[in-house]
């Protein structure tokens, strides 16, 4: 583990989240990492399923940030850069890792990663716990998705699940030193340097409608910045977002 990061290693859980959760209302401290082999209740974005077999890497990591709830949320664009930079290391150098708005990170265009930010909020206003939980496809990814998947092994890489979460908390420590000293600003700059689909057409999908657009930028908050076609920029701060084949 990193320095100022504690390991609960378990073989099987519900919820690698769920889990980080209980441990920090019973007092655990910043920085205790989750790791189980398999989950049986794993969940993405949304309260959607994520299928979780064995041999793919499944954490949740504590933190206990004392920061304002959308400073809290930006991190979710800093643990997808740590992710991609892991992926740098442990893939062949032919693979091309990109972030994909707002939370996946992606191997030639497929995912690989996802990652779901869930926090609680002090009396202050200010979040106290807040559980970063990603999972990282290393032996072998879901079919029948609605977005292509694939895995490290697809990829070529040989990567033991522990290289693999080494690896990516190596990187989280970094970043997160990075992000207190500087803030968001270079969080933000490693994120578009490898946004996936920037400046391209996109759709994203709302609760009540899709909207289509030119991906131009993220701005400063986190947002995706849409340009229509009649030059008319749109904010967008959730929704799933899909390009054209």
């Amino acid at each position: 583990m990193p320095p100022g990061f504690t390991l609960l290693a378990l073989d099987a859980i519900d919820s690698t989240n769920e889990e980080a959760l209980r441990q920090a209302e019973a007092g655990a401290p910043d920085g205790l990492v989750v790791w189980a082999r398999e989950q049986t209740a794993g969940r993405g974005r949304r309260g959607r399923g994520w299928v979780s077999s064995r041999g793919n890497c499944f954490s949740s990591v504590l933190l206990r940030p004392m920061v304002p709830p959308l400073e809290a949320a930006r991190l979710s664009f800093l643990v997808a850069v740590a992710v991609a930079e892991m992926l740098d290391r442990l893939l062949p150098g032919a693979a091309r890792i990109g972030c994909k708005w707002p939370n996946d990170v992606l191997v030639d265009g497929a995912k690989i990663s996802g990652i779901l930010l869930e926090s609680r909020m002090s009396i202050e206003g200010r979040v106290d716990r807040l559980i970063i939980g990603t999972g990282i496809n290393v032996a072998s990814a879901p079919e029948g998705t609605a977005y292509a998947t694939t895995s490290m092994t697809a990829h070529g890489a040989v990567a033991s699940v522990e290289a693999v979460l080494e690896g990516y908390l190596e990187r989280l420590a970094a970043w997160l030193g990075r992000w207190r000293a500087g803030g968001f600003a270079p969080v933000r700059e490693a994120w578009i340097a490898r946004a996936d689909g920037l400046g391209k057409p996109v759709r994203v999908m709302l609760p009540d409608g899709a909207v289509d657009g030119v991906f131009e930028s993220l701005d400063e908050s986190g947002a995706m910045v849409l340009r229509g076609e009649n030059g008319e920029r749109t904010r967008i701060t959730a929704g799933d977002v899909y390009r054209p084949a």
